[in-house]
């Protein structure tokens, strides 16, 4: 996924609706690596929870130009910095890979609000005020545990509510479909309009094992 193209994208739909890569000692991984011609970040198959491994090219036509049935929705919760979920364990955290490294509007109280000409909403976010985010997770379906799957995606944020971070739900991990209709069903989220579709297809962990880890400097 591309960096500024992505934020416009979270842009837009927010205002619609309202360092390096690390494995922990579960063998999660987080963060996206260069193969050759392509990228490779972790995901999260939304049927049990477990990592797979997304494929993009780094020349594929972006946004994808696919007819929308072709499509499968991918899913991204957004954890605020205060959440207590751990960060490498997160598919991305804001300095490993190349995308959603900032909240692209203000949340003052939850989130966070920071001006425009912060750096950080200066680099990531076209120099419109944003807000820090701790890492974000890709929801995604896998044909073979019968979820919704296709080569184009297309992307739908997370974005936590108030009462999420009144009620503790920013501090639990989102890592299944279930649990996410679950949240957004009690308020705890809003899953945010569609932002843009992209192409990628699901690939080996070997292939994430042999890439060159991304190292984004966040200021």
């Amino acid at each position: 996924m591309h960096r500024h193209g992505f934020s416009v994208a979270i842009a837009l739909a927010a205002s619609i609706a309202f360092a390096s890569t690390t494995m922990n000692a579960y063998g999660q991984v987080s963060g996206q690596r260069t193969f050759a011609k392509a990228s490779v970040e972790p995901a999260t198959d939304y049927a049990n929870g477990s990592t797979i491994f997304l494929l993009t090219p780094v020349k594929a036509p972006f946004p994808s130009k696919a007819n929308p049935v072709a499509t499968a929705p991918l899913y991204l919760p957004l954890y605020p910095m205060s959440s207590t979920v751990v960060a490498g364990e997160l598919n991305c955290q804001p300095t490993n890979c190349d995308h959603a490294n900032v909240l692209p509007f203000p949340d003052p109280g939850f989130y966070g609000a920071l001006a425009g000409n912060n750096a950080a909403c200066a680099d990531f976010n076209g120099g419109q005020p944003c807000a820090l985010v701790k890492g974000h997770d890709h929801l995604v379906g896998k044909a073979s545990t019968h979820g919704d799957f296709n080569v184009a995606w297309t992307v739908y944020p997370v974005i936590f509510t108030h009462k999420a971070f009144g009620d503790g739900m920013i501090n639990v991990r989102i890592r299944t479909l279930t649990q996410l209709m679950a949240e957004r069903d009690s308020g705890d989220v809003v899953i945010a309009p569609q932002l843009v579709t992209f192409n990628c297809s699901i690939t080996s962990a070997q292939t994430y094992a042999l890439g060159t880890p991304v190292v984004i400097p966040f200021p």
